[in-house]
């Protein structure tokens, strides 16, 4: 039996979100280690995060705690050609959602994966970009691989709450007054930290 979709337009292309698990996926209480509730990022949260980053198709785009991977599929739709995007998600429900939705898209299917794994162990040093929901809680937690990312070049949109310790360069609120965070290595301040 296939879960039940709904449909997001993206420019000329259709994305079909898995609205409910499969057979194969076990509803039950979120995993330990849970970093963020699942909470679809917005299209005006997703436009603003999508300027903030600049992407191109030599970029390397994590989302940690992607959710159902709305967001990475608007960034791979968002760039002639696409660009290479990993997503990562720890509750198993919405990775296997993810996997339900790359099937509908194929130009996605050489470029955008998904990991189902914890941000905290993720290895980051390819990324270019990050686009990042977690609670203040998880943020911190991956603090200082976010300011390592920094130092290497690396941009970030934080969607919701502010990453600690760094200034943003720029803050958007969105629809219902949900706001995107930018960070480049200016937030880091005088020295890079």
């Amino acid at each position: 039996m296939s879960a039940p979709r709904t449909e997001e337009k993206y420019g000329d292309s259709v994305a079909r979100f898995a609205t409910e698990a499969s057979d194969s996926i076990v509803e039950g209480s979120k995993p330990q280690g849970y970093l963020a509730p699942f909470n679809p990022t917005d299209v005006t949260a997703q436009q603003a995060a999508l300027s903030m980053l600049g992407l191109s198709s030599e970029d390397m785009l994590y989302d940690l705690g992607c959710g159902d991977g709305r967001f990475l599929f608007a960034a791979f739709l968002s760039v002639e050609g696409g660009l290479n995007c990993i997503g990562v998600e720890f509750d198993r429900i919405y990775y296997e959602r993810c996997l339900t939705t790359l099937s509908t898209i194929p130009p996605a299917q050489d470029k955008v994966q998904f990991h189902h794994a914890d941000v905290c162990t993720t290895d980051l040093t390819d990324a270019t970009a990050i686009f990042v929901y977690l609670v203040p809680a998880g943020l911190k937690l991956i603090q200082e691989k976010l300011h390592d990312c920094l130092r290497r070049g690396c941009r970030i949109a934080s969607y919701m709450f502010s990453v600690p310790g760094l200034t943003p360069v720029k803050t958007d609120s969105t629809k219902g007054g949900c706001k995107v965070h930018f960070y480049d290595s200016s937030s880091l301040g005088v020295g890079g930290e």
